[in-house]
């Protein structure tokens, strides 16, 4: 494998190859997808794209760390004021990457489906890696944005259950729409509106104490 000769190429010589196999291994499992179809694709021969990776096995690899690289690389300065402005930045910064780079999307998506044993270690390997990554940035914008509320215990239990709470709720928008980011934008206002609801629901409380009950 000469992956050194891959990064001395022109820069859009290198994008070519890439998107070539993000855009196959997302739509395929790694089985299933033919080098054939994807060196025909940026051009170039099986001998060549081999002699840059060294195997289709390297090459899926790369791409699929390129993939959750550029699905996770990109942070934007929050400049949101209270609780919700931080939350709704941070959704619509992450639903802008799903758009920008969907075929990367697409990619991370079908290789957490695919059983493939040829390449389940070193999978698992790389999105534990970047699973680190998202949680800690996950943590920080957490933190930054329950600074901003007045909580009246602030036990780590209540910041730990809310943070779980806040998580549920962004999650569940984000698969929503992550296959079609653009629907998120086009019913935003819908959107922020339910997610409000649902975590007022936790700031706010959904019981009345009963009679006799401290």
């Amino acid at each position: 494998m000469s992956l050194r000769t891959f990064e001395k190429l022109p820069a859009d010589k290198q994008e070519k190859i890439l998107s070539a196999g993000i855009r196959e291994f997302s739509l395929k499992s790694f089985r299933d997808t033919s080098t054939d179809t994807i060196t025909e694709q940026c051009q170039i021969s099986k001998g060549i794209l081999f002699h840059y990776f060294g195997s289709k096995k390297k090459f899926y690899l790369f791409c699929l760390e390129k993939s959750m690289e550029r699905l996770t690389g990109k942070t934007e300065e929050v400049t949101g004021n209270d609780f919700y402005e931080i939350l709704f930045e941070e959704m619509n910064h992450k639903i802008r990457l799903c758009m920008e780079y969907r075929d990367e999307m697409h990619m991370v998506n079908m290789s957490s489906r695919d059983a493939s044993s040829e390449i389940a270690k070193e999978k698992a390997e790389i999105m534990a890696g970047y699973a680190v990554v998202i949680r800690s940035e996950s943590e920080k914008m957490l933190r930054n944005a329950m600074n901003k509320l007045h909580l009246k215990n602030k036990e780590a239990i209540t910041a730990e259950g809310l943070q779980i709470y806040i998580n549920a709720v962004m999650n569940r928008y984000l698969l929503q729409y992550q296959q079609d980011p653009d629907q998120f934008f086009e019913n935003s206002e819908r959107i922020r509106t339910q997610m409000k609801d649902y975590l007022d629901l936790m700031l706010y409380g959904i019981c009345e104490k009963e009679e006799g009950h401290e």
